[in-house]
C-alpha cells in the first residue's frame, strides 16, 4: 500500500549511521564549539591591554587597543545571534530537514570563526561574535532532540550526560588551546584551525542521507509552510505558547532561570570573592577554580546521568534529582562561604557544592525533551536558551556586583572583602527556590503526560520497578491520578525507591 512505502521510506536510515556514531559525531561537534568559547577567553588569545611597561600589549586587546569594558563584550556577543537564530532554527524545522538545518547553522558557525581570525578592528570582530551564535543557534535547537529520538531508551540519561559533558572540556580544551597555538603562531590561527576543524562535519551534513527527526520535515518544500513574516511571527507565536501551556516545563524552565543566575555569579565572582576573601596574589584562583569547574563539571554531569538511568528514566525521577543536586549544592556552598576560615577548606566545600549543582545537566535536558510534543522540542530547547540567559546569567553578574559595592560602602578595605561571603551567600541562596521549584515539578510529573514513545515509557518503567506507570505504555504518557500521593513511587516512600 502507498502508505506503507511511505513508512518504509520515512524508517530507513542512512549507511553511516548508528546511534553510537551519532552520538561520537555530536559531542566531537559540540566539543568543537565550546572549544571557540575557551579561546576567545584564553589568555594567549584575548591578551592583555597597552600599557607603559607593555606599549603594545598582546592578543586581541593589544592588537586592536580595546578597553576592558569592549573586551567584556567579545565573551557575551554570540548571546546576540543565539538568542535571536534560535527559534528561528527551530521552527524551520517543521517545514525543513533539522539535519541540514544544523549543516547550515555549523557552515555559517565556520565562517564567522574564520572571519574572527581576518578582524581588522574591533568592529567587524563583534559581528564576527554575533555570527557565531547565529551558527551555534541551530546546533543547541537541535542536537539533543536527535539524541532523544536515537539513544537506547535505558541509557538516554547517560547519553544526554556524555553530550553535555562536553561542555566544560571543550571549554578548558580551548583555554589550553588558544594559549599553544597563539604563542606559536599568534592568536589570528587558533580561529583558522577552529573553522578548518569544523568543515568535515558541514559537509557530511550537506551531502550524507539525513536522520529523521520527529517533527521535522525532511525532503521536498513544504506547501504548509508559511509564505509571509506575518504568518511565520503567527506561527511562532502559537507554538511558543503551546510550549508555554504544560506545566512541566514552566517549572523546569523557572527553577533553571534561577540555577543559570547563581552558577553565573559563580563564574564570573567565584575567583575574585576566594582572591579577596583570602587574600591571594597573583592569578593563583582564576586558575583553581577553572580546574575545579572543570573537574566537576565532567564528573557531577556523568553522576546525574548515571544516577538518573539508576532510579529509573521517568519525569519525576529527573525532576527529583534536579530538586536534590540544588538543595544539597546549596548546602555545601553556603557552609564553604559561611564557615571556611582557609582557602583549602573552602574550595573543598565548594567542589563538592558544584558536583552536586552540576549533577542536574543531564535531568534537565530529559525534562526539556519528555515535557512537550515531538515537533515542539527545538522550539521549547530554544525559549529555555533565551529564558536562562535573558532572565538567568546576563542580569545576576551585575546585581551581585551592586550588592556587594552596598555592602562594602563605608568599610575598611579588609572588612570589605569579606562581604563578598554575604553576597555570594545571598545569591546562592536562589538555589533553594530552584531546588523547590524542581520538586514540585516532580510532583506535577506523576500526573502529566511523557511524551516518548510508549515503547521507551515501557523500558523506562521497567528499570524502575518501585514506578508504576501503566497507562504511560498504553496513553503515551499518563501515570497516576494524585498529586505525589502514589506510596509506591519516589516522592511517596521516601529513600525506600532508592538503589540498596
Amino acid at each position: 500500500m502507498p502508505g506503507d512505502s511511505v513508512n518504509e521510506d520515512y524508517d530507513e536510515k542512512p549507511r553511516w549511521f548508528t546511534p553510537r556514531r551519532l552520538l561520537l559525531i555530536f559531542c566531537i561537534t559540540n566539543l568543537v564549539v565550546y572549544l571557540d568559547r575557551g579561546v576567545i577567553a584564553s589568555n594567549g588569545v584575548n591578551g592583555s591591554p597597552r600599557t607603559e611597561q607593555q606599549p603594545e600589549g598582546s592578543g586581541i586587546q593589544g592588537e586592536f587597543d580595546l578597553t576592558n569594558t569592549q573586551d567584556g563584550f567579545l565573551a557575551t556577543a554570540f548571546l546576540v545571534g543565539l538568542l535571536l537564530a534560535s527559534p528561528v532554527f527551530s521552527e524551520s524545522c517543521k517545514h525543513h530537514s533539522a539535519f541540514r538545518l544544523i549543516g547550515i547553522g555549523m557552515g555559517t558557525w565556520a565562517l564567522a570563526v574564520l572571519g574572527c581570525g581576518l578582524s581588522m578592528g574591533f568592529k567587524s570582530l563583534i559581528f564576527c561574535r554575533m555570527l557565531v551564535g547565529v551558527g551555534e543557534a541551530s546546533f543547541v535547537a537541535l542536537a539533543a532532540p536527535f539524541i532523544d529520538d536515537y539513544a537506547p531508551p535505558a541509557a538516554k540519561a547517560r547519553w544526554f550526560a556524555a553530550f553535555y559533558l562536553c561542555i566544560p572540556t571543550g571549554f578548558a580544551a580551548g583555554y589550553i588551546y588558544g594559549g599553544l597555538v597563539s604563542a606559536a603562531l599568534g592568536w589570528r590561527a587558533a580561529f583558522y584551525i577552529q573553522a578548518a576543524a569544523i568543515m568535515p562535519f558541514v559537509v557530511f551534513a550537506f551531502v550524507s542521507k539525513p536522520l529523521h527527526l520527529a517533527g521535522s520535515r525532511e525532503a521536498g518544500p513544504d506547501p504548509n509552510a508559511p509564505k509571509s513574516l506575518k504568518n511565520v511571527s503567527l506561527e511562532l507565536a502559537r507554538d511558543a505558547a503551546k510550549v508555554a501551556s504544560h506545566s512541566v516545563w514552566l517549572h523546569m524552565t523557572a527553577a533553571y532561570v534561577l540555577y543559570t543566575a547563581v552558577l553565573g555569579v559563580y563564574a564570573f565572582w567565584g575567583p575574585k570573592a576566594g582572591k579577596q576573601i583570602y587574600e591571594m596574589r597573583g592569578e593563583s584562583a582564576d586558575v583553581i577554580f577553572g580546574g575545579v569547574t572543570v573537574i566537576t563539571g565532567v564528573f557531577g554531569t556523568l553522576l546525574g546521568g548515571l544516577t538518573l538511568d539508576a532510579l529509573g528514566s521517568t519525569l519525576s525521577n529527573a525532576n527529583l534529582v534536579c530538586g536534590v543536586s540544588n538543595l544539597v549544592g546549596l548546602a555545601f556552598v553556603l557552609v564553604s562561604f559561611l564557615a571556611a576560615q582557609s582557602f583549602t577548606a573552602f574550595i573543598i566545600l565548594f567542589a563538592f557544592g558544584e558536583l552536586a549543582l552540576f549533577m542536574m545537566q543531564a535531568p534537565v535536558a530529559a525534562i526539556g525533551m519528555w515535557s512537550v510534543p515531538p515537533a515542539l522540542r527545538p522550539l521549547a530547547i530554544s525559549m529555555v536558551t533565551v529564558s536562562i540567559h535573558l532572565l538567568g546569567d546576563v542580569p545576576s553578574p551585575p546585581l551581585v556586583g551592586a550588592i556587594q559595592c552596598a555592602l562594602e560602602a563605608g568599610k575598611s578595605p579588609q572588612a570589605a572583602d569579606a562581604q563578598w561571603r554575604v553576597s555570594m551567600s545571598l545569591i546562592s541562596l536562589l538555589l533553594a527556590f530552584s531546588g523547590a521549584v524542581f520538586l514540585r515539578g516532580a510532583c506535577i510529573s506523576r500526573r502529566a503526560k511523557d511524551y516518548r514513545k510508549a515503547d521507551e515509557l515501557t523500558a523506562a518503567a521497567a528499570d524502575d520497578q518501585h514506578m508504576h506507570l501503566p497507562q504511560h505504555a498504553a496513553d503515551v504518557g499518563h501515570a497516576g491520578t494524585g498529586l505525589c500521593d502514589n506510596s509506591s513511587g519516589l516522592l511517596g516512600s521516601g529513600v525506600s525507591s532508592l538503589p540498596g
